[in-house]
C-alpha cells in the first residue's frame, strides 16, 4: 500500500471518537491504570496518546519543517502519562484527546 497523507489523516482523525465509543462508560475494572510501566491499561494508552499529541508528533514535525531534519530533539518521556493523568478519569482523558488532536 502506498502512503497517501490525506488518507492517513482521515483515519487518524477518527481515532479519538473511536476510542471514546470503545472505552467510554466502561467499568474501571476494564480500563483503570495499575501505574505499571510494563503493563499499560486503556487509561494509560489514552494518556500516552495525549502526551504524544502535545509534545511529540506534531510539534516535532513542525520543527523539522521549519528547521530541517538535522535538528536534535529533547528525549521523549514515554511514561509521562503516569504523572500527567493523575486525578483525571478516563472520560476526562478521552475528551482531552478529542480536543488535543491536530487532525
Amino acid at each position: 500500500m502506498e502512503f497517501v497523507l490525506i488518507e492517513s489523516t482521515q483515519i487518524l482523525s477518527q481515532t479519538p471518537l473511536t476510542l471514546k465509543h470503545l472505552l467510554g462508560g466502561l467499568s474501571d475494572k476494564w480500563t483503570d491504570s495499575a501505574h505499571d510501566r510494563d503493563d499499560w491499561a486503556p487509561y494509560d494508552v489514552v494518556g500516552h496518546l495525549i502526551h504524544c499529541e502535545k509534545t511529540d508528533w506534531i510539534p516535532r514535525a513542525e520543527v523539522i519543517l521549519a528547521q530541517g531534519e538535522s535538528r536534535t530533539f529533547v528525549p521523549f518521556d514515554r511514561w509521562a502519562q503516569f504523572e500527567n493523568s493523575k486525578g483525571k478519569t478516563l472520560d476526562d482523558l478521552l475528551n482531552r484527546l478529542r480536543s488535543a488532536s491536530h487532525f
